[in-house]
């Protein structure tokens, strides 16, 4: 997959849909900024917070079927 990080809304569909989990934004006032969680499905963050989407994008990708639905959604638009 060619990383060209995708709009956050895109790249939530892709967790959603191929995953249990959840993608949200997050206002971390300590770093006074937004950030990115991934939920578990018990509702739980699950790890550290990402501040980049890129991030958001490289990590996820790792699981094969968001790395298809991500391919899927360049090649159609």
């Amino acid at each position: 997959m060619t990383t060209s990080t995708l709009p956050f809304e895109v790249l939530q569909a892709a967790v959603r849909e191929c995953t249990s989990y959840d993608l949200i934004q997050v206002d971390d006032e300590d770093a006074d900024m937004y950030a990115y969680a991934l939920i578990d499905p018990f509702g739980d963050r699950d790890g550290d917070l990402f501040y980049e989407l890129a991030d958001v994008e490289d990590y996820i990708t790792n699981n094969s079927e968001v790395e298809d639905y991500l391919d899927n959604y360049i090649k159609e638009n």
